[in-house]
């Protein structure tokens, strides 16, 4: 339960989460299939040899079916989570538009939950959501109630729908305390604290194409996600990207002594992160290294991330960033090259980057 609540990513909230903040307790409607689906076992001999996909694990043959009995849904925690706190509830566990819309239309807040999910060796038909995801969302967000979407996906997916909601949050297939891990965060009880490990497109053109074919050119190289040279007009949300309940501030950046780090450290920085809301939490700080402009390397270069401790407000952390020489070198003409000037950046995601040193001799 703990890892999964940790991984759930808030992409945008425009004040609506936590919810047992949003105001005082009135009707939530929760809406969506993926809120009481079950976990699949594979039921037949096939099945069990390349057990099929759901929304809490990927199929394939590392899938692990959820007994029923030990499977929180959504439905169940957000029910039980919602009437400690006084919240009435409106509940459509599908994906149906009528259903949906008299739901929402009893309630105060709506509680939209949509997902996909993958299986080993075969390719997604698309980047889009199950079930006419996209329609039921809009629909929702035309009755003009706040709308928050929850999403359950293996890997990336599209978000038309993301400047017209109020809140969204994603967790990549959380296993069987999924339902336990949303509501956690949607109420309140642990600060969201994940990060992207991918960046969210806006829209497939931003994408390679799914193929059939036994052969795949990426002629992009390694100008994927963030270290694409167009990447801060592709993304929906960056790479690294994902908010928290609170505030978290860096301090100035500053180089230790590679002496005073573990080996084998060639260049190590320090920063001091607090937390600088109303709110305890964690916060991820990411290291990203500037190498010399060449034609055949990325601007920014991840190498290194660390997780704080759950700060209390007002309280901080020193956070240190170790360099091998191989974090520091290039890979060029069958080699990994050393590369002597160096400049790196910290911050809260690939876009938010919040302080440097430039032009670090190693």
């Amino acid at each position: 339960r703990e890892a999964a609540a940790s991984s759930v990513v808030l992409l945008k909230n425009s004040g609506v989460l936590p919810l047992h903040e949003a105001g005082a307790p009135s009707t939530l409607a929760l809406i969506g299939g993926a809120l009481s689906a079950e976990s699949l076992w594979g039921q037949d001999p096939v099945q069990r040899m390349m057990p099929a996909k759901d929304y809490y694990m990927g199929g394939g043959s590392g899938h692990c079916g959820v007994l029923p009995e030990q499977l929180v849904t959504p439905l169940t925690a957000f029910t039980q989570r919602a009437e400690k706190s006084g919240w009435k509830v409106s509940a459509s566990p599908s994906n149906n538009l009528t259903e949906a819309l008299a739901a929402a239309q009893a309630a105060d807040v709506a509680i939209v939950l949509v997902a996909t999910s993958s299986i080993e060796t075969l390719d997604r038909d698309n980047l889009m959501l199950d079930d006419g995801a996209d329609e039921l969302i809009n629909a929702l967000r035309k009755e003009g109630r706040p709308t928050i979407v929850l999403v359950q996906a293996p890997g990336t997916f599209l978000s038309p729908w993301r400047d017209t909601v109020d809140a969204v949050a994603a967790l990549f297939l959380g296993g069987e305390q999924t339902g336990s891990a949303w509501a956690d965060v949607v109420f309140g009880d642990r600060s969201p604290a994940g990060k992207l490990p991918i960046m969210l497109p806006k829209s497939a053109s931003s994408t390679i194409d799914p193929s059939d074919e036994p052969r795949a050119v990426y002629s992009e190289g390694v100008f994927t996600s963030y270290r694409a040279k167009d990447a801060p007009s592709q993304s929906a949300f960056p790479f690294g990207h994902g908010l928290s309940y609170t505030t978290f501030a860096y301090g100035n950046v500053t180089r230790t002594p590679s002496e005073a780090c573990p080996a084998p450290a060639v260049l190590c920085v320090r920063v001091d992160v607090s937390n600088a809301g109303s709110r305890s939490g964690s916060e991820v700080a990411q290291a990203y290294v500037q190498f010399p402009l060449q034609d055949d390397t990325p601007r920014l270069v991840l190498r290194g991330f660390h997780r704080t401790a759950e700060l209390r407000p007002g309280d901080s952390e020193v956070v240190v960033f170790s360099f091998s020489a191989r974090d520091l070198s290039v890979y060029r003409h069958g080699d990994w090259k050393l590369q002597h000037t160096v400049s790196v950046h910290i911050g809260s995601s690939s876009a938010d980057l919040r302080g440097a040193l430039e032009r670090l001799v190693v």
